[in-house]
């Protein structure tokens, strides 16, 4: 009677793991992502959640290379993430693991353990992480009389033009801020961390052009960008920093 309640046993059992399947949620497969910490998430088909340390499910990502399919990459690359004992059908890629590189092929593999032994596994797919688009700034025109026109910085810098006949080595500019205060322009020696705050200045890009840096030595408001030209002519754009 015990064999046979055994073999019941063992015949539903294998029948249950044979109807289950995992299935990958997201990303999806040949997906373009673009956060270094992707929410990984697979769904279980046909069977129950894990509900004790018996039994959990495990996950592998790795990087693929050139030519190489999901599939043979999960199994023959050295992971970059193989974490068990997860309950969960979801999984950030953690931060304490190596970063994700941008333009790279990632394939991932999610199994379910039980008593130690893989019971069911899902297919292997893969993503890439974007590369970022490289933006070109926009480059305002300096005037010489004020036409109302609002420009933004982006990201600590300004980017403008400045046509004069006959070009200086160095550019004559102040910036001001909205109570028409100048701004030092000079590097200021930081007491507490003991290191030079970023100086704000202005280079030469190209012919005419040129970009502001400010980094992070103004905060969030509106400000005027005066120049003067070699005949002591002055030019004058507003722009904010949001």
């Amino acid at each position: 009677m015990k064999k046979l309640l055994f073999l019941v046993t063992l015949f539903l059992t294998n029948t249950l793991f044979s109807q289950e399947s995992i299935l990958l949620n997201t990303p999806a497969d040949g997906d373009t992502i673009f956060t270094h910490h992707p929410l990984l998430t697979w769904s279980i088909w046909g069977g129950l959640p894990v509900n004790n340390e018996r039994e959990y499910y495990q996950i592998t990502v790795v990087e693929l290379q050139y030519n190489q399919d999901a599939a043979s990459g999960v199994m023959v690359n050295t992971p970059l993430v193989h974490m068990d004992h997860l309950a969960q059908n979801q999984l950030f890629y953690p931060y304490d693991a190596p970063e994700l590189q941008e333009g790279k092929r990632y394939g991932w593999q999610v199994q379910k353990i039980m008593n130690n032994a893989v019971v069911c596994s899902s297919e292997a797919w893969e993503f890439i992480l974007a590369i970022p688009p490289v933006l070109t700034p926009v480059y305002y025109k300096m005037k010489l009389v004020q036409d109302g026109a609002l420009c933004r910085a982006e990201n600590g810098k300004f980017y403008f033009e400045f046509s004069e006949a006959y070009n200086s080595e160095e550019l004559k500019f102040r910036l001001l801020n909205q109570e028409n205060t100048p701004i030092n322009a000079q590097a200021k020696f930081n007491q507490e961390n003991g290191e030079l705050a970023q100086e704000i200045n202005v280079k030469r890009t190209g012919f005419n052009q040129y970009e502001l840096n400010f980094g992070t030595g103004v905060q969030i408001g509106i400000y005027k960008l005066v120049v003067w030209d070699t005949k002591n002519r002055k030019y004058e754009l507003s722009f904010s920093v949001d």
